[in-house]
């Protein structure tokens, strides 16, 4: 596979979890941030992900994502902890 094909490939993978991601958080309207008076709209959560979470950190919460929609667990506390690591970072 030469490095055009290689580099195609993980710019798709990449959107493919946007999506992936885009698609969990319209399933809530806000996000709030546990023990804090902070609630953050989907659509910015997600805005903010793609700005400040590299490729490899992306790839992390969709392995976290896909295994707590396997045991039909909510997945809206994993965005509540990224949000807050990301509110902590700034």
């Amino acid at each position: 596979m030469n490095k055009n094909t290689f580099s195609l490939h993980k710019q798709k993978k990449y959107q493919h979890h946007i999506n992936f991601i885009h698609n969990e958080l319209r399933k809530y309207r806000t996000i709030d941030i546990p023990n804090r008076t902070i609630v953050i709209k989907n659509q910015d959560l997600e805005d903010w992900i793609v700005e400040e979470l590299s490729h490899e950190k992306v790839d992390d919460i969709i392995v976290l994502l896909e295994h707590a929609k396997k045991r039909a667990s909510s997945v809206k506390p994993i965005f509540q902890v990224i949000a807050t690591s990301l509110l902590k970072n700034t």
